[in-house]
């Protein structure tokens, strides 16, 4: 009877603390912050004795079965603590990063995680599975067999289908406009357009090569798309190899005929710092001409899914298709593994460009990271000094153009260094005739007159994210030079209404 309660015991030990430690793979990594305050590799130090404690626990549980000294109460007793505190370390780090980051903590491991579970794995087939009754050794291989046979059968045929993630987005980049979209699984994309002579289609290649993936984006002229009807479609990648390969089902989505923005009296509305939210994003978008992602889709960009759900399904959604979208790069997007990912699948030419709305020039600033290459919230990965004098030297090369200049970046820091000096590029934004900075970054709604401003040059703040279902965001209106902003919450709260009027009147 003892020897009974001892297996029970120790098997639900074992269990919860080969859970924990798999779960705290990824928490340590979510936390460096705890890291920062105690000591460098204080996270790793606890999940080291976590794993060696649920290694004790398995050879506790073969001697609990076997009844021989490998069982050691008074092991067992610290081996309980230890797996009680990596329960309350896990759930503590989950309730503070928030059940959202769940994945996320998933995904920053999930390269070490395969190999920490086949370890555990290895050892439960060796000095456990050989000790167990005869029942137990066909359960588990009837186990293993109906997960093969199962995870073999999603490969195949994939739970859900095939489809698109959401209506395309079209992003203007200065130089023409990129039509994004995802499917939910991997395919080669294509957009067709209704034109006078019939119906020309592009398709998303690589050097001549379709690409097989689940972003797609195609780049056309302006005038290829302004005021034509135009669908998107993708035929499934079944088999992508050297030789032969096999594409399978093909689906379509019509989005309409392209607006482009007006050139002047037009509405834009500015989106920010919606850190993976989930509001009505359908709502936001009825009455803008144009709109504006300043960044931070994310807290960071760790796989396909977390720029697909945060930029590509939101601005399609919000823009319908058929209006253009501008998208500014934000220090939360700059991190993760998947940040290459993200750059290669949007394929702009640079994230600082410059585009042209009738009188109006916007000029698009990447803010880069908001602290310090060396800050340890990095872990050496960033080179953010060459990035920005590389930035610089394209400010460098703008010319002053004659219009109402405005400058779209996710902050107002990007023009002066930490110390508070001017950055380099402050300066030379001045010089061509900068009057407005419309950003994030902060969180808040605020609007700073030029007078009260570091840089010399007016800005305004355009919200962010307040919870899970709520961001506040700013409405637009230009109109020959009065630009009238208005932000509000998804949840019909008025935050604050500016007017700023551009210094000189110009028209054509």
């Amino acid at each position: 009877m003892q020897q009974k309660k001892n297996v029970i015991l120790t098997s639900v030990f074992t269990v919860l603390s080969v859970l924990t430690t798999l779960a705290f793979c990824g928490f340590r990594i979510g936390f460096i912050f705890v890291d920062h305050i105690v000591f460098d590799g204080f996270c790793d130090l606890l999940w080291s004795i976590f794993i060696l404690n649920t290694i004790i626990l398995f050879f506790q549980l073969r001697g609990s079965i076997c009844g021989n000294k490998l069982y050691n109460k008074k092991i067992f007793i610290p081996n309980i603590v230890f797996t009680v505190l990596s329960i309350v370390c896990s759930i503590a780090f989950l309730f503070v990063g928030g059940k959202n980051e769940l994945l996320n903590y998933f995904y920053m491991s999930y390269e070490i995680l395969p190999y920490l579970a086949l370890f555990y794995a290895f050892i439960f087939f060796t000095a456990i599975l050989p000790v167990c009754k005869k029942i137990l050794h066909k359960f588990t291989a009837g186990i293993i067999s109906l997960a093969i046979l199962i995870w073999a059968l999603i490969i195949i045929f994939p739970v859900g289908g095939f489809d698109f993630e959401s209506t395309p987005a079209v992003f203007d980049t200065g130089n023409g406009y990129h039509v994004v979209f995802a499917t939910n699984r991997k395919s080669v994309g294509y957009v067709k357009v209704s034109n006078d002579d019939g119906e020309q289609i592009l398709w998303d290649t690589v050097t001549g090569r379709k690409e097989s993936s689940r972003v797609h984006s195609i780049k056309l002229a302006y005038d290829e798309l302004d005021n034509k009807e135009y669908s998107i479609g993708a035929v499934r990648a079944v088999e992508d190899i050297a030789y032969g390969g096999h594409l399978g089902k093909e689906i379509t989505l019509s989005a309409g005929t392209f607006v482009p923005c007006p050139e002047d009296d037009f509405d834009m509305t500015c989106i920010t710092d919606n850190h993976a939210s989930k509001p009505n994003w359908g709502a936001m978008g009825d009455d803008a001409d144009i709109f504006v992602f300043l960044g931070d889709i994310a807290n960071g960009i760790y796989t396909y899914d977390s720029f697909i759900d945060n930029l590509i399904v939101p601005a399609g959604q919000i823009s319908g298709g058929v209006k253009p979208v501008i998208y500014v790069r934000g220090n939360h997007d700059h991190r993760g593994s998947k940040v290459p990912d993200l750059i290669s699948s949007l394929d702009f030419d640079e994230f600082y460009y410059r585009l042209n709305i009738g009188n109006y020039v916007f000029t698009v600033l990447d803010s880069g990271e908001d602290k310090e290459d060396g800050n340890y919230e990095y872990g050496g990965y960033n080179d953010y000094v060459s990035y920005c004098a590389e930035q610089t030297e394209w400010a460098e090369s703008l010319q002053k153009e004659k219009g109402y200049n405005v400058i779209l970046a996710h902050s107002s820091e990007l023009l002066y260094e930490p110390n508070d000096e001017e950055s380099p590029v402050c300066e030379i934004m001045r010089n061509i005739g900068e009057e407005l900075i419309v950003c994030g970054h902060s969180h808040t709604t605020e609007f700073v007159p030029a007078n009260e401003s570091k840089t010399g040059i007016a800005y305004y703040i355009c919200g962010g994210k307040t919870d899970e279902h709520n961001i506040n965001y700013t409405k637009i209106h230009f109109n020959k030079g009065l630009v009238e902003m208005r932000s509000e919450s998804t949840q019909g709260d008025l935050l604050l209404e500016q007017q700023f009027q551009f210094a000189d009147s110009y028209e054509h």
